[in-house]
């Protein structure tokens, strides 16, 4: 069991003081504290782009960031409640909040809590925390050179800075390793649309390209969770089928030659079983979305797994196939859902464009949001409705003016 367990950061309020940025939190953990939390500016803008504070939203913080390693960002999510409904949403993070919020995740009593130098239940003690760790450094040096001789070691390395790069100037930049830290930009996700994740790994490689003239062209994914793809690719996403409109909705994909995968709920499946198959027959992708589209994140491993694998099995009981897709509802789910869904060797697949059609049923406003949003290496969120069919064929051909290839996942 994580050391993190049963810590919730509630956030209640996002202030500045002598232009710092501080966020105001509650902690649940043994006991209830409310603090203050010194961040940098950037993802403090980035959590007041996203949040309103009434009576009437809730904001859970995230124990969670992960890197996409396309943009080279870190990105993070909070679960926002609005009376019965929850949604997850993604918000770009720096560094710093990143390595404090490890921290956090890791501390183990509330003692430790107030070690920590950025935490505090008043702002001033902040300050007084930052600089008895300053004169704690600056203590525990010893020794001061001569300025002089820091003066020659300066000389030195500015020298051999010089003299190397004018040695290397023509070597060509090392590449960077996708599997190393990179990071992500802001992004808002449907929870409830969730996302409670957290969870997320590295941004998805792509493994092999293997599409062929009589199949959609396809990525396979080579990471446990993914929300994003390679520049250059993007991923139509269904939720919530099958449904009258799944037909409709694969024979546009037939149209323009290209990819989709649907995440199709077991209860929903069990009763058309039809359009299960006719998704499969023309070699689109299926995965599951859970048996009773329930919060994944609020039940108990033996629930999630259960939960887990009754959809898959009704799926695979219609199509012969093994389903390796896993769509949590609302993106709501935790390390036991990673560790069901990982001990049956499927994938967690997120989005990181959320196109919100459930809540405008617009064609319109599902269409300009993609046409207004950097679409290249995204997986985009959209569900089963006539307002989707109405604006796919714009979507596509949007798409593609871009020179951009769209996929199904694998």
């Amino acid at each position: 069991m994580s050391v993190y367990h049963g810590k919730i950061l509630e956030l209640v309020a996002i202030e500045k003081s002598n232009e710092k940025s501080y966020l105001r939190i509650k902690l649940s953990f043994e006991q209830e504290d409310e603090l203050f939390w010194e961040i940098d500016s950037d993802t403090a803008e980035n959590l007041i782009t996203i949040s309103e504070f009434d009576e009437n939203h809730k904001y859970r913080l995230s124990l969670h960031t992960t890197i996409d390693t396309n943009k080279k960002q870190y990105i993070s999510y909070m679960t926002r409640t609005y009376r019965e409904k929850s949604e997850r949403i993604y918000f770009a993070c720096s560094a710093d909040y990143k390595n404090n919020l490890d921290s956090i995740k890791n501390t183990q009593s509330v003692n430790d809590f107030k070690k920590l130098p950025y935490l505090s239940s008043n702002l001033s003690a902040i300050e007084e925390k930052k600089i008895e760790e300053k004169n704690k450094a600056v203590n525990s040096k010893g020794y001061k050179l001569p300025f002089k001789w820091v003066s020659v070691v300066m000389i030195c390395v500015i020298f051999s800075i010089l003299f190397g790069y004018s040695n290397h100037s023509n070597l060509n930049e090392p590449e960077i390793n996708n599997n190393t830290i990179p990071i992500a930009e802001a992004k808002t996700v449907d929870v409830n649309e969730v996302n409670s994740n957290n969870v997320v790994t590295p941004a998805t490689k792509l493994v092999k390209d293997e599409s062929t003239p009589s199949s959609p062209p396809y990525i396979k994914l080579d990471e446990s969770i993914a929300y994003s793809l390679p520049e250059g690719y993007v991923a139509l996403t269904f939720d919530d089928g099958p449904s009258k409109y799944t037909v409709e909705i694969v024979d546009i994909l037939k149209k323009y030659k290209v990819g989709g995968t649907f995440f199709f709920i077991g209860t929903n499946a069990k009763k058309r079983p039809d359009d299960v198959r006719y998704v499969q027959s023309n070699k689109y992708s299926i995965g599951s979305h859970s048996m009773n589209h329930l919060i994944m994140s609020d039940l108990s491993y033996e629930k999630q797994e259960n939960e887990f694998i009754q959809g898959n099995k009704v799926i695979e009981d219609i199509t012969n196939e093994k389903v390796v897709l896993f769509r949590p509802p609302y993106a709501a789910f935790n390390d036991q859902t990673k560790d069901a869904v990982n001990h049956h060797q499927n994938k967690i697949v997120l989005w990181n464009r959320d196109t919100e059609d459930w809540k405008s049923r617009d064609a319109d406003k599902i269409f300009n949001y993609i046409h207004n949003t950097e679409s290249s290496g995204s997986i985009i969120l959209l569900h089963e409705s006539q307002a989707v069919i109405d604006a796919l064929p714009k979507i596509i051909e949007h798409l593609q003016e871009q020179n951009l290839k769209i996929v199904s996942l694998q």
